[in-house]
């Protein structure tokens, strides 16, 4: 029998509809911020759901430093990917994935005797990771819309883009948190938090810190003159960030250095060192269907 709700109206609301639905999730993380870009609530809104991470921005990154995380956050119930949304490459692998964590509930499915189904996906993350350019990823050319899929809520829209997956075909949107600290100015750094909501001084001052420490060669690179220093006046004089007198331009040079930090022009980078804040949902078990699933 169909299993309908009456939509949420609240963006919590909205998104325990459709976790409700789903049996995998694509949680999406800038690969330069692989625990920073995590919402500070992940564990409370997904719990044991099962999810490939998928960090976006691949080109962006540190690839070993990227690689170590990505081993760390794979396990029963977690798999982790990086993707470059710039190119076609990744998609098979992503799906892959997917089906690997689902297979528990396929096989259970076939022992019930119920006919087989497409896997469910959603993309969930924090604004600006990319997430809606990933759906977009995945669709490609194809966008054959299902509806009315039985066991699924009338309000949710999907888009087969496999044989083996419906995607469901706006991410989604997680309620937003205050982030604060260390977190908060990455996130600024990477252009995740609004421009509104920092100021660029105070996030660059921070950043070339930051990076004199972890990765200082790419530092000394950016500056361009051979001085030491890791302060905003320092830089802009070694990029000619000058006002009237020979004064520096502050403000010019934090543009000019997180312009580019976000470009790579500084070099790929990974700005979180310390592995998983986040434990892996329940990675010591294969998956088991949920008892909630109205369609297992």
């Amino acid at each position: 029998m169909p299993f309908h709700k009456k939509a949420g109206t609240t963006p919590l609301q909205r998104l325990k509809e459709q976790l409700d639905a789903v049996d995998v999730l694509f949680e999406v993380r800038d690969a330069r911020l692989p625990d920073s870009s995590i919402h500070p609530k992940t564990m409370e809104f997904f719990g044991k759901k099962p999810r490939v991470v998928v960090f976006t921005k691949e080109d962006l990154a540190d690839p070993v430093s990227i690689r170590a995380w990505v081993r760390a956050l794979s396990g029963a119930q977690q798999k982790a990917i990086t993707l470059s949304l710039k190119q076609s490459r990744g998609k098979d692998h992503l799906i892959s994935l997917a089906a690997e964590l689902c297979k528990d509930k396929i096989e259970a499915r076939k022992r019930k005797g119920l006919l087989p189904r497409p896997i469910r996906v959603a993309v969930v993350g924090l604004p600006n990771v990319g997430k809606s350019s990933l759906i977009n990823w995945l669709i490609g050319k194809k966008k054959a819309a299902v509806a009315n899929t039985p066991g699924v809520t009338r309000s949710n829209s999907w888009i087969r883009i496999d044989p083996q997956v419906e995607l469901l075909d706006t991410p989604g949107m997680l309620p937003s948190a205050a982030f604060k600290g260390s977190q908060a100015m990455k996130l600024a750094m990477c252009n995740i938090l609004p421009g509104e909501h920092y100021d660029i001084e105070e996030i660059a001052s921070f950043g070339l810190e930051l990076i004199s420490r972890i990765y200082p060669e790419n530092l000394e690179k950016f500056r361009k003159d051979g001085r030491s220093g890791d302060n905003l006046e320092s830089v802009a004089h070694a990029r000619a960030c000058l006002k009237a007198g020979a004064e520096p331009d502050l403000k010019r040079a934090a543009a000019v250095f997180l312009s580019e930090f976000r470009s790579a022009k500084l070099g790929r980078m990974v700005l979180d060192k310390d592995m998983p804040s986040v434990a892996l949902p329940d990675s010591g078990k294969g998956q088991n269907p949920d008892p909630g699933d109205p369609d297992l």
